[in-house]
């Protein structure tokens, strides 16, 4: 398991399954990622992209969920990039 998906369960425990990560909790995992986790979300919001185009037309909710799942990265790859500004 990645540093990464190890940083996200932590920040998930105790969680209810649909619960956001706090956007304190979203600071801190930015603070401890480095460029390889950098790269990492890139990569995970690249295949989540993807995973959009072979999603059903008529699946709105799929479709919903990979788009907040983009938002969630690209806001992490954005507070991580400010880290190395």
């Amino acid at each position: 398991m990645s540093r990464l998906q190890n940083l996200l369960l932590e920040a998930k425990a105790g969680l209810e399954p649909r619960e956001r990560i706090s956007s304190s909790k979203l600071s801190t995992i930015a603070m401890l990622c480095g460029t390889s986790e950098l790269a990492e979300i890139q990569d995970r919001i690249n295949a989540l992209r993807i995973e959009l185009t072979t999603v059903e037309d008529w699946d709105g909710d799929t479709q919903d969920d990979i788009h907040l799942a983009i938002e969630f990265f690209n806001k992490l790859a954005g507070m991580v990039g400010n880290n190395f500004a």
